[in-house]
């Protein structure tokens, strides 16, 4: 029983559902309704809509995970296929019920975008040079703008967010592409790294990396926020790219690449931290 519990847990990835129930919980503090009954709700429905779209993932890169993850269950045969189909069923049932407790706005939003680019893009988009990496990043950063509507029914207030998530989050998925090259181009899945080469990508984001941290400067300076937080920006988020860009110029391989989207992952936190530190920003009011 234990072993199938830990299975059902590392398909569904629930380190990343965590992160994503903490943007909703930092969402909230900036929207003034922290730990309220309908932000936690809310992260309910994010972390199960994530968990979703991961089984799903996994289903549709068997082939792919065979080299890339060979120790994921449905790869080791931890987890039948037939069980996988339950704890979608399940996860279904769980989103309605949970769903319909949030308003008309949030229900549409998941229902007719989230849901439906959720699949095509492990159907096809994935498979798309780049334009995957950015339906995940869209995906990923439109838990702000999903909570705001849970919130206040409007989405302009957590476009600052957004965006400074969005920037990240293409980044480590490119990097996470690099580091899947092997089993993409053995499922001819045409990510960018197999279309492009590994080492004009490689380039690609040498040059994405330094423009996402000059890209973050602009926007704090748009945004008016304090020295303090862009003091914190540099230690916390600028500093660590700049070592990225340093191992990705010095050591670009499959170590690396793997390395840096495990670094960039634990880096969203601070990323968080630091979203919560714009409360005082106008564009909260």
């Amino acid at each position: 029983m234990f072993i199938v519990v830990k299975n059902i847990i590392k398909i569904l990835r629930f380190h990343n559902l965590v992160l994503g129930a903490i943007a909703v919980f930092v969402s909230g503090y900036l929207l003034n309704k922290p730990f309220d009954l309908l932000i936690i709700n809310c992260a309910i429905v994010v972390m199960i809509t994530m968990g979703l779209g991961n089984v799903v993932n996994d289903l549709f890169d068997i082939k792919s995970d065979k080299i890339n993850h060979p120790d994921r269950p449905l790869v080791n045969n931890s987890l039948s296929y037939q069980n996988v189909c339950l704890i979608i069923l399940c996860l279904f049932f769980f989103l309605i019920y949970f769903l319909f407790e949030l308003n008309y706005f949030a229900i549409i939003f998941l229902i007719l975008f989230v849901l439906p680019v959720t699949f095509l893009y492990n159907y096809f988009f994935k498979h798309l040079p780049l334009f995957g990496n950015v339906i995940t990043s869209l995906l990923l950063s439109s838990i702000f703008i999903f909570t705001e509507i849970v919130v206040n029914n409007s989405y302009n207030q957590m476009l600052i967010p957004f965006f400074l998530c969005f920037i990240f989050t293409l980044l480590r998925e490119m990097i996470k592409d690099m580091e899947d090259y092997d089993g993409d181009l053995y499922s001819n899945s045409y990510t960018a790294p197999v279309f492009f080469g590994k080492r004009k990508m490689n380039l690609y984001i040498i040059i994405y990396t330094i423009l996402s941290m000059v890209a973050y400067l602009i926007i704090c300076w748009l945004a008016k926020l304090s020295t303090v937080f862009i003091i914190l920006l540099i230690i916390i988020i600028e500093i660590p790219l700049l070592y990225s860009v340093f191992l990705l110029i010095k050591f670009p391989q499959k170590k690396t690449y793997k390395y840096l989207s495990s670094f960039l992952k634990y880096l969203c936190l601070g990323g968080l931290l630091l979203i919560m530190l714009t409360k005082k920003s106008f564009i909260y009011v």
